[in-house]
């Protein structure tokens, strides 16, 4: 009942913050269930929710083929990539892998409130998607963070705001696939966690129209970065929390 309750709360303000940035679905469901239940079976958990909120984002609107012609390198090498790290996840003590995801995501917030960016040459496209692609992957399958780098990197590339939001939709999508394809490989997924991550799509997709709704009632600017803030001290707290563990 304990873990109803907060998969409840947890999903329903991911699906809010989701619908009203377009992003944070996975951020905030990591924060809840990771501080509650531990990372391994946040994970599993939010696997469902996840999956079907950003198929939904992928494919609503006209930009999918135009995102899929520009980054389906990056898109090939961070699926791999998922797959070849998120074979460690039941090889390395889960403190650390802990402390990495709350250093993700303090790390992205961070960018986020600094409003940082970086620039790609056309001509280094390639090269930066191979690098980074890894680098994403890794992070991915490691943590379950999907936000560093992709998204700067698709800022980046100067995506337009509706397309910017299909692309992370599609890329999301595909790295939770690559993860769920990992995580039952090494038998990482029980049935009750299907079980739990399935009942998630309704608080989930509630939360996600609450938040579409509430997005032109309110300032966006504001809530993102009161939302990132958050995320910065969560993270924060993550980190301090799990090499207190070590040490």
């Amino acid at each position: 009942m304990d873990i109803f309750i907060t998969g409840t709360i947890a999903f329903l303000l991911a699906g809010l913050v989701k619908g009203v940035l377009g992003f944070g679905f996975p951020i905030i469901a990591l924060i809840v269930l990771t501080l509650t239940i531990g990372l391994l079976d946040a994970l599993a958990i939010i696997i469902v929710p996840t999956l079907a909120t950003n198929i939904w984002q992928a494919v609503s609107g006209p930009h999918l083929p135009a995102v899929l012609r520009r980054m389906w390198l990056y898109f090939v090498v961070a699926a791999v990539c998922v797959l070849l790290t998120a074979q460690y996840l039941d090889r390395v003590n889960v403190n650390w892998l802990t402390a990495l995801l709350g250093t993700v995501l303090f790390v992205f917030a961070l960018s986020r409130l600094f409003n940082f960016h970086i620039s790609v040459p056309r001509d280094r496209e390639a090269v930066l998607s191979v690098i980074l692609g890894a680098c994403n992957g890794a992070l991915t399958g490691l943590t379950g963070s999907f936000m560093v780098p992709s998204v700067l990197y698709m800022q980046a590339l100067g995506f337009p705001k509706d397309m910017l939001v299909q692309a992370m939709g599609f890329f999301f999508a595909l790295s939770t696939l690559m993860l769920t394809i990992s995580l039952g490989s090494n038998d990482l997924i029980e049935w009750e966690q299907v079980r739990l991550s399935a009942y998630a799509l309704l608080p989930s997709f509630a939360g996600v129209f609450i938040g579409r709704w509430t997005r032109d009632r309110i300032d966006e600017n504001s809530f993102q970065k009161m939302f990132l803030f958050a995320v910065l001290i969560l993270g924060g707290y993550i980190v301090w929390r799990s090499l207190s563990e070590l040490l």
